[in-house]
This record gives structure tokens, C-alpha cells and sequence, in this order.
């Protein structure tokens, strides 16, 4: 599956779009939609150049896509744009390891309308600010 244009708007949303490196909660070096390597696997660097919107956007873009092939692959159900979306959108946040070993990923393969669901991507909030995230993505996940 790919991420349709509400996956994309969603994603952007929560992650916001910056064009000049920032140092991510954990003080990881990010740019563009909270990405932190380059599509060439370079690292974000404080020291990195600018990008433009458009360059932001494409990046962002670019990495989205890659997380949404890992998801594609690893989902062993059949799922609803929205859930795929939502899934996505976890992973990019999360990582796509952390997302493998998931107790939601194991849930959603038994079976994609479990309402367990919600408790345990809802698990994966280590600080506060993480927990509107989740509610939203929760909330995409399972909306028809």
C-alpha cells in the first residue's frame, strides 16, 4: 500500500515541517519532517544547509514513502487506507524496529479491528507530548 494524500497531510501535521536543522526531543540532529538521515543514509547535521520548502517537502516525501514500504511489508492483514495511514504514521514516529516488535503490529495481523488495538499503540507514549499524537493516530486508525 502507499500513503494517500491524507496519510501525507496527516503526517505532516504531526510532524511538522522545519527547513533548518533542529535538535529532536531526544537531541537527535532533524530537518524536514522530522527526518534525520538523508535518502543517501548521511545523518542530519546541525551544521547542514538550509532547505527550501519544496526540498523539505520532497524529502519528507521521499522518507514517508520508505516507511510506508517496511509497513507494507510487515502488515500480514488486510487493512483500510486509514489504518495503513495511521500505521505509517506510527512507524515514522516510533522507528521501523520499534515498530516490528510491537505488541499493536501483532494485534493488527490477528487482526485489524481488535479493539486492543487502541491500549497498545496508546503504549507508546514515553513523554506527554507524545500523547495527542497517539490519540490522533489512534483515531485515524480507526476511522472507517
Amino acid at each position: 500500500m502507499k500513503l494517500n494524500s491524507i496519510g501525507y497531510k496527516e503526517l505532516h501535521k504531526r510532524e511538522g515541517l522545519r527547513t533548518k536543522p533542529y535538535l529532536d526531543t531526544r537531541g537527535i540532529p532533524t530537518i524536514s519532517l522530522g527526518v534525520t538521515y538523508y535518502p543517501n543514509g548521511r545523518k542530519v547535521t546541525m551544521q547542514d544547509k538550509p532547505l527550501t520548502i519544496e526540498e523539505a517537502e520532497r524529502l519528507g516525501k521521499v522518507i514517508a514513502d520508505r516507511f510506508a514500504a517496511e509497513v507494507t511489508a510487515l502488515i500480514k492483514s488486510k487493512v483500510n487506507q486509514n489504518q495503513f495511514n495511521a500505521l505509517v504514521s506510527i512507524a515514522y514516529n516510533i522507528g521501523i524496529n520499534g515498530f516490528k516488535t510491537s505488541s499493536f503490529l501483532k494485534l493488527v495481523n490477528k487482526n485489524p479491528n481488535d479493539p486492543k488495538i487502541k491500549e497498545a499503540i496508546m503504549l507508546w507514549t514515553k513523554n506527554k507530548e507524545l500523547i495527542g499524537r497517539r490519540k490522533s493516530e489512534v483515531s485515524q486508525y480507526f476511522t472507517k
